[in-house]
């Protein structure tokens, strides 16, 4: 008889991969264009070969944007390795970083709502 866990194993794989590279990017990276970057979101795909990595910057310019990708495009190979030494798996996922945009969505409509009941 299978066992139904609360959720599945790419979810559970996301979620370490999501502490652990949270935590790097705090206290293990010195990159100064990763200063200010909040990880907000892991997906792994079913077969744990992908993990797509969703990041916030605390300016939301397009250079910050730009200068973080490039900071995460330079650690890939170290969150990699801690990643492969940390998780049990057989294949360590390669990594993909993505610039989240759902934080700036929400400030908008939040200003969208202000300006319609000031309105109003």
């Amino acid at each position: 008889m299978t066992r139904h866990l609360p959720y599945d194993r790419a979810e559970r794989v996301a979620d370490g991969i999501h502490q652990l590279v949270a935590t790097a990017v705090v206290n293990d990276i010195s990159d100064p264009r990763l200063e200010g970057v909040a990880i907000t979101c892991v997906r792994v795909t079913k077969d744990l070969r992908v993990a797509r990595i969703y990041y916030h910057t605390h300016l939301s310019s397009d250079e910050a944007q730009n200068r973080a990708a490039e900071g995460f495009k330079s650690a890939a190979g170290f969150l990699r390795r801690r990643i492969a030494q940390t998780l049990s798996l057989k294949f360590t996922p390669s990594l993909e970083f993505f610039y989240d945009e759902t934080i700036d969505l929400g400030e908008r409509i939040d200003e969208l709502i202000a300006g319609i009941k000031g309105g109003s």
